[in-house]
C-alpha cells in the first residue's frame, strides 16, 4: 500500500469535500422569498450522483417549476448528518446501502428505493488487463483477481473504505469471499472475528498501492498517473464515463473484469426525511414525483442508460437492447451479466468492519502534520479551523465518529511553523492512546499564531523524521497546510529531502493569500496531492483519509 502517484487536481478534489453545494438562488423556504410552500426539495447526495443530477434531476425540477438545491457530501458526513437528526435536508441520496445503514439505524428515512444499479469492477488499462490475462473474458473469478493483487503483478488502487462507498463496497465483497458466503448470505460478526477473514482481508488491504479518500479522487488521479496506477476497484458507470472521455482524447481505454463469486453492487438508494411540520406533505409529493420520474419515465431511463447506469429493475443486472456504444464489450462491459450481488450485513457489522480497517487491517502510518501558525492565521480565523479540525482528527471519540481512528502502531507528529518551528513543537505520539492524542489537540489549542511563513523548514524537519529507520515499514505521509506565501531559502533542500525520502505531501491551500504554485510544486515533486479549501475541518479530515 505504498503511497504514490496522487495528482494535484484542485477542482476535482474540492468538489468531493464536505459541503460543496450548487450555486442556485436562495432557498425560498429559508429566505422568505415568494413561492408556494413545498416547491423546494433540499437533497444531499454523494458525488457519484453528480452526472445523474445534472442530466436528469435538475432539468426535471426546472421544467416542473420546482427548486431542488443539491449539496454534495461525502459518505461519512451524510451518515453523520442523518444519525444526528439534522433537519437541513429533505432527501438523502447515498451511493450505496452501506453508509445509509450506518446513518439510518433509527429508520427515519421513508420511501427508500434504489434508483439504479452499478457493479463494482476490477478495472485497468487495456494493455495491463491483457497482460494479466483478464481482457476478453467473462469468467474472471474473485480468486484470480485476489492472486493478481497479492502477488504484486500489478499496482492496484481502491478508495479508503471508511471514507468512500466504493471502497466499502469492495471491502464487503472480499470479506464475504474470505467468509465463504454466497451472494445471498450476509457477513456475520462471528465470521468477521474469524482468523480466516481477518488474515485474508489484511493481506488484501496491505497489497493496495494507494487508498485515496474518495472515488472521484481515485479516478482523476489514476487516469492522470497511469504509470503509478495500473488497476483499480471502482464503479462500472464511472469507467464508462471516463472511457468515453479517454477515447475522445485518443487515449487507451480501461477494461473491466467482474469479480465473479462475490460481486458487489451499488444501488444508489434515495429516501425522504420528514420533519414533522406542515411542509412535509408538499415536499413528500415533490419527492414522490421525482423518484417516480427517475425510476420509470422513458426519457429518464434512457438518460440513465446513456450514463452507464443499469435500471433498478434489472434482473441480475441484465439489460434489454443495450446500447453497445455505452455498455461497450470492447471495454469488457457485460450488458447481459446475470449475477446476484452480495448482501450487505447489518449496521453493527458494517461499523465493526470499518472500525477494524482503521485500527487493524490497514498498514500503520507515520504521518507528519505541518500546520501554518503564522500571524495571518489569527487574522483570517484560520487557526480556529485548525483547532476544530484537530479535535475531529486526533480526539478518539470524534475520530471514531469520522472513521479516522489512529492505528495502534501509527506514529503521529504535529509541527507548528511560522518563520521557523514554533509553539514548542514538534509533538509526537506513538500509538493510539486517547490521552496522548488529546494532548495534540491541547497543544494546538494553546498556541497563538504569530510571525512570518516558512513552510520549507517544516518540510525539512518532516523528511528527516520520516526517514528514521526506527519507523520500520510504516507508510509515510506529510500533511501540509498554509494560508500564505512562504520564504524560499530552504526550498531546494526541502524538495530534495522529500524526493529522496519518497514521502508524499498532501498540500492544502487555505484562504485567498495562499500561493498555489508553491504547494502544487511540493505535491507534484513528491507524488502527493494539492487542493484549495477554506473549510479546514473538512480539509484536514480529507487529508487524514489518505492514511
Amino acid at each position: 500500500m505504498r503511497f504514490k502517484g496522487l495528482a494535484g487536481t484542485a477542482l476535482a478534489v474540492a468538489l468531493l469535500l464536505t459541503g460543496c453545494t450548487d450555486d442556485g438562488p436562495p432557498d425560498p423556504d429559508r429566505s422568505g422569498a415568494s413561492g408556494p410552500v413545498g416547491t423546494t426539495l433540499r437533497i444531499v447526495a454523494g458525488s457519484e450522483q453528480q452526472s445523474v443530477i445534472d442530466t436528469i434531476v435538475k432539468p426535471w425540477c426546472d421544467a416542473k417549476g420546482y427548486r431542488c438545491p443539491v449539496t454534495f457530501m461525502g459518505s461519512v458526513d451524510q451518515a453523520r448528518q442523518l444519525a444526528a437528526g439534522s433537519g437541513e435536508y429533505d432527501a438523502y441520496w447515498f451511493a450505496s446501502s452501506v453508509f445509509l445503514q450506518v446513518g439510518d439505524q433509527r429508520n427515519v428515512l421513508q420511501d427508500v428505493k434504489p434508483m439504479f444499479l452499478t457493479p463494482v469492477v476490477f478495472a485497468g488499462w487495456r494493455g495491463e488487463m491483457q497482460r494479466l490475462g483478464f481482457a476478453g473474458r467473462d469468467d474472471v473469478s474473485i480468486a484470480e483477481i485476489l492472486t493478481a493483487v497479492e502477488s504484486g503483478r500489478t499496482r492496484v488502487w481502491m478508495t479508503n473504505p471508511t471514507q468512500s462507498n466504493s471502497g466499502a463496497t469492495v471491502l464487503f465483497g472480499f470479506l464475504n469471499h474470505f467468509a465463504g458466503n454466497g451472494p445471498g448470505k450476509p457477513l456475520t460478526q462471528e465470521q468477521l472475528d474469524s482468523p480466516a477473514v481477518v488474515q485474508g482481508v489484511t493481506r488484501l488491504v496491505k497489497a493496495m498501492e494507494q487508498t485515496p479518500p474518495s472515488t472521484g479522487t481515485l479516478m482523476t488521479d489514476c487516469l492522470a498517473r497511469p504509470d503509478d496506477c495500473r488497476t483499480m476497484f471502482t464503479y462500472e458507470d464511472l469507467v464508462i464515463e471516463r472511457n468515453q472521455e479517454l477515447v475522445k482524447a485518443g487515449r487507451e481505454p480501461l477494461v473491466v473484469a467482474y469479480p465473479r463469486g462475490s460481486l458487489a453492487i451499488s444501488d444508489a438508494p434515495l429516501g425522504f426525511l420528514p420533519h414533522g411540520n406542515g411542509d412535509d406533505a408538499a415536499k413528500r409529493q415533490l419527492f414522490t414525483e421525482l423518484q417516480a420520474h427517475v425510476l420509470s419515465a422513458p426519457d429518464a431511463q434512457a438518460k440513465l442508460r446513456g450514463l452507464g447506469r443499469r435500471p433498478a429493475s434489472s434482473i441480475g443486472l441484465t439489460l434489454d437492447n443495450p446500447d453497445l456504444s455505452v455498455f461497450n464489450p470492447e471495454w469488457g462491459i457485460q450488458a447481459t451479466i446475470n449475477e446476484q450481488g452480495i448482501q450487505f450485513p447489518v449496521a453493527t457489522v458494517i461499523e465493526s468492519a470499518l472500525n477494524r480497517y482503521q485500527t487493524s487491517y490497514r498498514r500503520p502510518v507515520a504521518v507528519h502534520y505541518c500546520l501554518d501558525g503564522s500571524g495571518s492565521m489569527q487574522d483570517n480565523d484560520g487557526w480556529t479551523g485548525v483547532k476544530q479540525a484537530a479535535a475531529q482528527v486526533f480526539d478518539a471519540e470524534q475520530a471514531a465518529r469520522n472513521f479516522l481512528q489512529t492505528h495502534p502502531q501509527d506514529v503521529t507528529t504535529v509541527t507548528i511553523f511560522n518563520g521557523g518551528i514554533t509553539g514548542g513543537s514538534p509533538f509526537t505520539v506513538s500509538g493510539n492512546d486517547p490521552g496522548q492524542l488529546h494532548g495534540l489537540t491541547e497543544a494546538i489549542t494553546r498556541y497563538r499564531p504569530d510571525g512570518e511563513t516558512n513552510l520549507y523548514g517544516c518540510l525539512l524537519r518532516a523528511a528527516a523524521q520520516l526517514t528514521d529507520s526506527s519507523l520500520g515499514d510504516r507508510k509515510r505521509l506529510v500533511v501540509l497546510m498554509t494560508d500564505g506565501k512562504s520564504s524560499q531559502g530552504e526550498r531546494p533542500a526541502a524538495l530534495d529531502a522529500l524526493r529522496r525520502a519518497g514521502v508524499p505531501v498532501v498540500a492544502i491551500a487555505f484562504g485567498k493569500d495562499a500561493d498555489p504554485s508553491q504547494l502544487t510544486e511540493v505535491a507534484q515533486a513528491t507524488s502527493g496531492a494539492f487542493f484549495e479549501q477554506n473549510d479546514l475541518v473538512a480539509a484536514l479530515r480529507q487529508a487524514a483519509g489518505y492514511k
